[in-house]
């Protein structure tokens, strides 16, 4: 009874390996984490480590966002992590409001940005390509970043996100290995034909540590895919599976450049 299954899960899989496009070569896009690593502090997600990232070569620049207590977007990891670095240790994530956000300095000396202020840096600084976490709506990436979609590389937290966001055309659609959703959206991946059309997943934003290990063998064996992987800031703690696919790494100190797997 239970050969029929296997032999149509097969092929399915064999299909996925078949239909899926490659990505060729062993070119490395590195992304600056949370902004980029400034004088040491990471997770700053500020005005002075994007212009530091530039600086330094990097093209894809990551940010985190989140919603003010008063509605307004900005780039903040966590709001534990924002009070903690911005010496509101004591607020624990307690959410300020967007004038409070904007009064503060990040370790002292480095200023907090909004979205928009995001969105003018993109703006006025041509060919760098931002990458964003913890948000993927469709509906606030258009209103916060209205015309930069071909420059923008989203991680996606659901497989309806996911689908809407390639279909409106964004540069780069990573599936995240944190959505709730992932084992539903991978075997639908698997499955995917002419006659059960959709996006199949090209890009996974994998943690180091992150992923079941079975799951992950059945992929690599029958889906070509690939992986943006963080956090690294060596290159040897990349696992030896993840190597061949990681084509986008996130990483706090990594300078731009090739890497060799």
């Amino acid at each position: 009874m239970l050969l029929l299954p296997v032999v149509l899960l097969v092929a399915s899989l064999q299909l996925c390996r078949t239909t899926q496009e490659k990505v060729e070569g062993n070119d490395i896009e590195y992304i600056a984490h949370a902004g980029g690593a400034i004088d040491s502090c990471v997770y700053t997600n500020s005005l002075e480590a994007l212009n530091l990232s530039v600086k330094k070569g990097y093209r894809f620049i990551e940010l985190d966002f989140a919603f003010t207590s008063d509605s307004v977007l900005v780039a903040a990891h966590s709001w534990e992590k924002f009070n903690a670095i911005t010496g509101f240790g004591h607020w624990g994530d307690s959410v300020p409001t967007y004038d409070d956000f904007k009064s503060r300095k990040i370790y002292g000396r480095f200023t907090p940005i909004s979205a928009k202020e995001a969105n003018t840096f993109l703006e006025k600084t041509p060919g760098i390509y931002l990458v964003t976490d913890k948000i993927s709506n469709p509906d606030i990436l258009r209103t916060y970043f209205p015309g930069l979609k071909e420059r923008m590389v989203v991680e996606a937290f659901s497989y309806s996100h996911y689908e809407q966001l390639r279909s409106e055309g964004y540069f780069r659609v990573l599936y995240s290995c944190m959505a709730d959703d992932l084992t539903s959206a991978l075997l639908k991946h698997m499955v995917l034909n002419d006659a059960y059309p959709g996006y199949k997943i090209e890009w996974l934003a994998l943690h180091t540590t992150g992923f079941d290990d079975a799951m992950f063998k059945i992929l690599d064996r029958y889906c070509d895919f690939s992986i943006a992987l963080f956090t690294v800031d060596n290159l040897d703690s990349i696992p030896e599976g993840y190597r061949e696919r990681s084509k986008m790494i996130y990483t706090n100190f990594i300078l731009p450049g090739k890497y060799e797997p």
